[in-house]
């Protein structure tokens, strides 16, 4: 039988709803199957060993799309929501950037629950920070990188997927992308086209706390785990200033990102939104106290901060 991943996630939201009640906490995957309790333990009798988690790949079925191939060890529902969404995906992406389309093909590694992720994850990628969902560029000899993608069946599927393939569509037209401009473009494209890029809980946040974005700090940063939630939500307002303020504006990011195309390291991006905002760091709060808050999705899960 094929699973349905938006009709999934709709059972997830009443299981959260149901332990709310109770007060319990819930976890982020499936709940196991009914198991027959235990019988006594002898005194001779040692305990049962935990339960093996696998650590290889899904695989045993694959759904090849448009820009992607999809590799899960379950039946997809192939015609659900969530696949026309991320179908339209690269139009927006690339439309929105003024970028040529991507010819490379991702490979997209869907797990069944958390535990099969996180344990192929820590078995082959071991440095890695835990997140949700990854995006790994892999050389490949002679040719250009391997793009993977590997996630598992939560809650919040289709943010992740179309966060982490947005990384994956910017990396096949661009030599390189700096760390913090690509979260902040992932973040700015993993909402639904209806939201108009705007997070609602980075900019709750945002608005609520002290700010003092300092995009100088941002660009320093090279490694994954020097990005925690703080440094997501300033990327991704600093995204969002440059397509969603002024021309002047969206035009850098353009510049920037063309001259990604033939160079991957053209500089920092700073000084040249200076010439077109001289003064960046205040633009930005000015900016964020205009922006209109978005009407919740239809879909009842929200993105979480990453």
């Amino acid at each position: 039988m094929a699973f349905s991943p938006l009709r999934l996630r709709v059972a997830f939201a009443l299981a959260a709803v149901f332990a709310a009640f109770a007060g319990c906490e819930t976890m982020r995957h499936a709940p196991p199957a009914p198991t027959p309790p235990n019988p006594p333990l002898s005194e001779n009798s040692a305990p049962a060993p935990p339960p093996v988690v696998s650590t290889t790949r899904p695989g045993k079925y694959h759904d090849r799309r448009d820009y992607y191939v999809l590799y899960s060890d379950f039946e997809l529902d192939k015609h659900d929501p969530l696949f026309v969404e991320l179908d339209a995906l690269p139009e927006q992406v690339f439309g929105e950037l003024k970028l040529p389309p991507s010819t490379t093909v991702v490979q997209v590694f869907l797990f069944d629950t958390q535990d099969r992720y996180e344990s192929y994850m820590r078995a082959k990628y071991r440095n890695l920070p835990n997140r949700r969902a990854y995006f790994i560029a892999e050389p490949r000899a002679g040719g250009n990188d391997e793009l993977k993608i590997f996630t598992w069946m939560g809650d919040h599927l289709t943010t992740d997927l179309r966060h982490e393939l947005t990384h994956a569509l910017l990396r096949g037209v661009l030599k390189d992308v700096p760390l913090w401009l690509d979260e902040g473009l992932a973040g700015f494209f993993e909402l639904p086209p209806g939201q108009n890029g705007v997070n609602p809980h980075h900019l709750e946040t945002l608005r609520r706390t002290p700010f003092r974005p300092d995009l100088a700090r941002l660009e320093k940063f090279t490694q994954v785990a020097q990005m925690e939630k703080p440094e997501y939500r300033e990327a991704w307002a600093w995204v969002h200033l440059m397509l969603r303020s002024t021309p002047a504006a969206k035009k850098v990011l353009h510049n920037y990102l063309q001259a990604l195309r033939t160079d991957p390291n053209p500089g920092p991006l700073l000084p040249k939104l200076r010439e077109a905002v001289p003064e960046p760091a205040q633009t930005l709060v000015d900016h964020l106290a205009t922006v209109e808050m978005p009407r919740p999705p239809a879909r009842s899960r929200a993105a979480m901060p990453r």
